[in-house]
């Protein structure tokens, strides 16, 4: 069973966001982070022309779903529902953008996150939610 997300599964996933962002989204860019159940990235792809504060976010979304283990929108829930400012995490690394996602093996446990970003929230959320079920396949 794996434990961790490994470089050649990182590297198919960001393969796959491009592919996406080609065939769903209309080419536009879009940049795409994996990264282990650390937190630690593995592979990270920005499009040209993707926005530069994607760069950025990107990862930190990735960072976010593996340090948590919850995706970034429901992160981001939990923050208004409690009232919470990002800071009470203690993590300057923390982002609760939309599009982050944990990866999880087929025991249900955290071997890592990708994120997706450049598009829009949803649709950074909705790439992200595809390319992590192609990944389920894989694992």
């Amino acid at each position: 069973m794996l434990q961790n997300l490994t470089l050649a599964i990182a590297q198919s996933a960001v393969q796959h966001a491009l592919q996406l962002s080609q065939q769903r989204y209309g080419g536009r860019p879009l940049s795409v982070a994996v990264c282990d159940k650390s937190g630690f990235l593995l592979a990270f792809a920005r499009m040209e022309e993707a926005k530069l504060l994607s760069i950025e976010l990107t990862q930190r979304k990735a960072y976010t779903a593996a340090r948590m283990g919850a995706p970034t929108h429901v992160f981001l829930q939990r923050l208004q529902q409690e009232n919470l400012e990002i800071s009470y995490f203690a993590d300057d690394k923390f982002s609760a953008m939309p599009g982050g996602l944990p990866v999880f093996n087929a025991d249900k446990q955290l071997i890592g996150a990708l994120a997706i970003g450049g598009i829009s929230a949803k649709e950074d959320l909705e790439a992200a939610e595809l390319i992590v079920a192609a990944l389920a396949d894989a694992l």
